[in-house]
């Protein structure tokens, strides 16, 4: 039996996305509300061996950029209240995508909060407050924004109560900026084995080793091909989008392929190849 979690980080509308449409910044909702029907409606037919379609994990947007933009953090869920419950009825999951924009309020910019851990600590508090207000009892299950955790972010959403992230993503790292504020996708999951644990309280990438004491959090990282070829090839891909050539180096040592939605089949072969290899084996 295989289980997939089809999760979706549920942001709102970006400039440029949408033809002819002017998003503005955290507040339009468009690839949301016409998005997400669409998607459920594509994949309807779509059936698994018990004759069920899939059902989807909308992760949905509740943080500090949120609150600055709207005046509170829950404030999708306010504002579209009915839309998300009706998503509940029909099987799937609201969970929870919290970001660590902040504003760096001398240039009015906003950058990725890597350094003041206590205040991302006390976000995700507020914001989840906010969300379980208008739905109690959830968010069970979180993709953080841009995959960033470190030991007290993910040990605070297991205090929260949180059962599942799903943040991880198996062998790779993207180092933080060498200077200055600005926004940035800044993660490491290199030593993050490619199945699901129960993360070290003293390192969240990996499992509790003996004598070490383990969070109550889920960890299960997306799936990802060790194809060198493909491992090489998205190393590429990434140094090339960050302008720095260390994902390369580092995909030469533990090839990783992971890749988010897309059009392009061939794309997805990487990934269909191991998971028929990981299965072989069991």
């Amino acid at each position: 039996t295989i289980y997939v979690v089809i999760g979706s980080d549920t942001d709102p509308d970006r400039p440029g996305f949408i033809p002819g449409h002017h998003a503005e910044e955290g507040k339009s909702w468009r690839g949301m509300i016409e998005g997400v029907p669409r998607a459920k409606e594509a994949l309807s037919k779509l059936l698994d061996n018990s004759g069920h379609p899939p059902v989807f994990t909308w992760c949905l947007r509740a943080d500090y950029q949120m609150h600055a933009l709207n005046g509170s953090y829950s404030f999708i869920m306010e504002t579209h209240r009915d839309f998300l419950s009706d998503l509940e009825r029909t099987g799937d999951e609201l969970a929870w995508h919290p970001h660590f924009w902040n504003m760096d309020k001398s240039s009015g910019k906003w950058y990725q909060e890597i350094l003041d851990v206590d205040w991302q600590v006390q976000m995700l508090k507020d914001a989840f407050a906010a969300y379980s207000s208008h739905f109690p009892g959830r968010p069970k299950s979180v993709r953080m924004g841009w995959d960033y955790h470190n030991n007290r972010t993910l040990a605070t959403l297991a205090e929260l109560g949180i059962a599942v992230d799903f943040s991880g993503i198996p062998g790779w790292k993207i180092d933080p900026p060498s200077g200055g504020k600005g926004g940035y996708n800044c993660y490491d999951w290199r030593i993050t084995p490619n199945s699901p644990y129960y993360p070290s309280r003293n390192d969240y990438r990996r499992p509790s080793r003996a004598g070490e004491e383990h969070l109550s959090i889920l960890e299960a990282p997306n799936f990802v091909s060790t194809s060198f070829f493909w491992g090489t090839f998205g190393g590429s891909v990434m140094s090339a989008k960050m302008k720095n050539a260390k994902p390369l180096f580092r995909s030469l040592s533990r090839p990783t392929y992971w890749i988010a939605v897309t059009g392009k089949r061939f794309l997805f072969a990487p990934l269909l190849s191991k998971v028929e290899k990981v299965l072989a084996r069991q």
